[in-house]
């Protein structure tokens, strides 16, 4: 499998996100840590995000979050959590979202609402348009959280709206354990198409 030294993971900093979803975020970072993988994320130590951190933190990993000082303000309860150089302050949620896709090898969308769906459109409309080249876009579909996306998406396929090269960078990984083998998947997928373009 191939080596990554940084992986972005988008979910939602909400506490009141159902526990359901905290163990297998918390595995996530564990993960993570446990293959040497720097997480870049939005900032948080609550929700689905500080989840992931904690889980991060249990292994002693690494963590880049990536924020603006009105998020920092609103989503980081505790910032003595974070050690020097961990989090870095931009000017808006444009230049923020940027970032965490320019620094991700792969990005993972967990559970989450508004931002962590502007987080993935954005994204996938970047791709669309050419201004990022395509990585691996993996849903955390833990509990079936993004069941109803796969269908719209699924849906969406079928009646025209999308097209398979522009969906052809998406998986679901229903569990931690299955993380990596999705990722892998997708990422000798892409491999084979850029290949077959050359």
């Amino acid at each position: 499998m191939k080596k990554y030294k940084k992986i972005t993971v988008w979910a939602g900093a909400a506490p009141s996100i159902a526990e359901v979803y905290r163990e297998p975020m918390y595995e996530v970072g564990q993960l993570l840590a446990k293959n040497k993988i720097t997480m870049v994320y939005g900032i948080g130590d609550e929700g689905m995000m500080g989840a992931a951190f904690q889980g991060v933190r249990s292994k002693k990993g690494k963590v880049i979050g990536i924020t603006t000082q009105k998020l920092l303000d609103l989503q980081c309860k505790n910032p003595n959590l974070f050690k020097k150089g961990e989090i870095e302050v931009v000017d808006n949620l444009a230049d923020r979202k940027r970032k965490m896709m320019d620094l991700g090898e792969v990005i993972l969308a967990g559970p989450g609402g508004w931002g962590t769906m502007d987080e993935i459109s954005d994204f996938a409309v970047s791709i669309q348009t050419g201004e990022i080249q395509k990585k691996p876009l993996i849903f955390l579909n833990f509990n079936n959280f993004w069941a109803p996306f796969g269908a719209l998406l699924f849906k969406m396929l079928q009646d025209g709206t999308l097209n398979q090269d522009k969906t052809d960078f998406i998986d679901f990984a229903n569990s931690p354990e299955d993380l990596f083998t999705v990722i892998e998947k997708v990422q000798n997928r892409l491999d084979a198409a850029h290949k077959k373009k050359k």
